[in-house]
């Protein structure tokens, strides 16, 4: 395969229609998509692309020494082929520097898929052209919204939904189960996510593992598809105890970093459900590592995907190429969050049909970055 001729930085920023207020940092108001975007190009005109989300142009300029300045020169003249040594080397930057810089093995595996003329679920083996899809909502839900959410995105063709669990008093969380379990009845799986795995924000609610007890028992009776982080990250031993003594399936994962950190969710039997997200922590080595070992645990894998069209791309085909993903996330707050607005970077958005996504079938990740978007919204670095 051609060597990496050239590395470019792009800072992306698309204005959002309405502001958008993610529930995992409260109090933050989200006012556009901004990532940063990294191109790799080969010296046959080869282009793979990967993309991390970020706050500003300034965390862009952090990240772009990180990825085309650092791990870069170890890049620049080398064969993608070599992943596994350059996923092992963006795993140690990123836990040394920070910067979440493992975008860099997204891209490499774009480029080896378009090497070999393949969509890469099918380099890696999967067989399945789609997937079924949960709506996942990002906005705190209230008790009169939630209903209202959840009829909207069964409409849309959803048969399931995440809900946030994130009012102060967690009782209220509880009454808006109830009352989307009453307005679905039985057509509609419920998740729900309690982001208390990691924290931008000092506020917000703080769950202990007794609030989390609680509320488990208390929504099982509208039987819950899964509880997802409800205990910091690193709580390992509550994480397993909180397992052993709710009535539901506990999920988590998606900022977990290194597989040492799965193995330690594994032995201590802390998740059902393992949703470590490649462009955010660990990268797709690893994210494929996560899922075999969760199969040969008998446990569940869906990755996490709520960062940017591309991120979404990498995870859908890690999410097809595996046997035990049962379902995948989709971001689903039409209002702010849109499709559109979440994919703006790309030619085209991904839409879900009837509940379902598509995999694309164009070799790597099956996408292209828009020229119009990229002129319009994008400053290289």
């Amino acid at each position: 395969m051609a060597s990496i001729q050239r590395i470019e930085s792009y800072f992306f920023e698309r204005p959002l229609e309405r502001e958008f207020h993610p529930a995992w940092i409260p109090g933050h108001a989200q006012t556009a998509n901004r990532c940063f975007i990294l191109k790799l190009i080969t010296e046959d005109g080869l282009e793979g692309i990967g993309a991390a989300s970020c706050f500003s142009e300034d965390q862009a300029r952090v990240l772009k020494v990180i990825v085309q300045d650092t791990i870069g020169q170890f890049l620049a003249g080398g064969d993608p082929v070599a992943v596994d040594a350059y996923a092992n080397l963006v795993t140690r930057v990123g836990l040394m520097l920070g910067g979440r810089p493992w975008l860099v093995e997204t891209a490499l595996w774009d480029l080896i898929g378009k090497a070999e003329g393949k969509p890469l679920y099918r380099l890696w083996g999967g067989t399945s052209d789609d997937l079924p899809l949960y709506a996942s909502t990002g906005e705190v839900n209230t008790v009169e919204h939630s209903p209202v959410q959840a009829i909207a995105a069964r409409e849309a063709g959803f048969k399931a939904i995440k809900l946030r669990a994130h009012n102060a008093d967690y009782h209220d969380d509880v009454v808006a189960v109830e009352a989307v379990r009453a307005a679905v009845g039985r057509s509609m799986k419920i998740l729900v996510d309690a982001n208390q795995g990691w924290s931008l924000s000092p506020f917000g609610p703080k769950w202990d593992y007794e609030t989390a007890l609680a509320y488990a028992r208390d929504v099982a009776k509208y039987d819950i598809y899964w509880l997802e982080e409800p205990l910091d990250r690193f709580d390992f031993n509550g994480l397993a105890r909180l397992r052993a003594n709710a009535e539901i399936r506990i999920a988590g994962g998606e900022m977990n970093q290194g597989l040492h950190e799965f193995q330690i969710l594994l032995e201590k039997e802390a998740l059902d459900i393992y949703q470590p997200d490649a462009t955010l922590a660990g990268g797709v080595l690893m994210a494929r590592k996560v899922a075999e070992l969760a199969r040969e645990h008998g446990l569940t894998f869906s990755p996490h995907t709520w960062t940017t069209g591309i991120g979404f791309a990498i995870n859908m085909h890690i999410a097809a190429s595996v046997a035990n993903c049962p379902i995948l996330e989709f971001p689903y707050e039409p209002a702010s969050w849109s499709p559109q607005a979440r994919d703006a970077m790309l030619t085209r958005p991904f839409l879900p049909e009837n509940g379902f996504i598509r995999l694309p079938q164009g070799p790597g990740l099956g996408i292209e970055l828009c020229p119009e978007a990229m002129a319009q919204y994008a400053k290289r670095l």
